[in-house]
């Protein structure tokens, strides 16, 4: 595919990367950047990733690539509303954003919700790769009245990527990701609250996988558990339980049991590994 102009509006890592992998994928001829950060924006513009920026959309822009913060996705959706272009956004929740549409609006037929499963801990255009989405999953979570023509042009734009498609509901993926995501994020950033510096030259590469993602953006990080609460807080309470148990155990005493919850945790994640491959 290739298109005429792409439109990004939040020019950051996401944002970024998107535009650096569709100019080296050759997939659009002009790339049109709305980012209210002027350092961002300058740079963007003078490394290539983007082709230039505007204040607003363009009206001449095929597709849309909304890449703002998942509380923001809906009024830049509301104000799109009668752009002729597919309109996708990057947020990793999705019900909330659609309910918010929906309060005033019928959600525009070419709206299609997307999430990349795809990141860093870094931020900003720097931090930006063409090779981000090569391999990644993206989720679709289609509405009812999304159009079939924009559910194709969004599926091949981020399949040109490198990416590979699945679609659920909204609900469903925002309990998924409550799981693989969001809590995992709340875990390292309570778990930090406990390191002292004291601490850090006994740090080994335990410490460095389980905190990696506590350097994530804070501002970004609370604002998506803050919208995806409902899902966070049931996963939050079923690690809970898990924690106590094991937790129990080691009170206790229970050998066989704390084997037996530590070895199925071991063989999932070999599982997740062998699936990975």
């Amino acid at each position: 595919m290739r298109l005429g102009t792409l439109a990004i509006v939040g020019v950051g890592l996401i944002g970024g990367s998107i535009g650096k992998a569709a100019k080296q994928r050759g997939l659009v001829e002009r790339i049109v950047g709305v980012e209210p950060d002027p350092d961002s924006a300058l740079w963007a513009v003078e490394n290539r990733v983007l082709d230039a920026v505007a204040a607003e959309v363009p009206a001449e822009a095929d597709l849309i690539a909304l890449c703002v913060p998942s509380d923001l996705v809906a009024q830049w959706v509301i104000t799109l509303a009668d752009h002729p272009a597919t309109i996708f956004d990057v947020g990793s929740v999705k019900s909330p954003i659609i309910k918010e549409i929906e309060v005033t609006h019928t959600p525009p037929p070419r709206f299609v919700p997307c999430h990349p499963i795809s990141g860093s801990e870094k931020s900003g255009p720097q931090a930006a790769d063409g090779d981000l989405f090569d391999g990644c999953t993206v989720v679709l979570t289609p509405l009812a009245n999304t159009a079939s023509a924009a559910q194709q042009a969004c599926a091949s734009f981020w399949e040109a990527l490198g990416a590979s498609l699945v679609s659920m509901t909204a609900d469903e993926h925002d309990a998924a990701l409550a799981v693989t995501s969001h809590l995992p994020h709340l875990l390292a950033f309570a778990f930090m609250g406990q390191v002292t510096d004291q601490h850090l030259p006994l740090t080994g590469g335990g410490f460095r996988d389980f905190s990696r993602i506590a350097a994530a953006n804070p501002e970004l990080w609370w604002r998506i558990m803050q919208l995806n609460q409902g899902a966070l807080s049931q996963a939050l309470e079923d690690y809970s339980n898990n924690l106590r148990a094991l937790a129990a155990a080691i009170e206790s005493g229970d050998e066989s049991q704390g084997l037996a919850l530590i070895e199925a945790a071991a063989q999932k994640r070999r599982a997740a590994d062998a699936t990975a491959q």
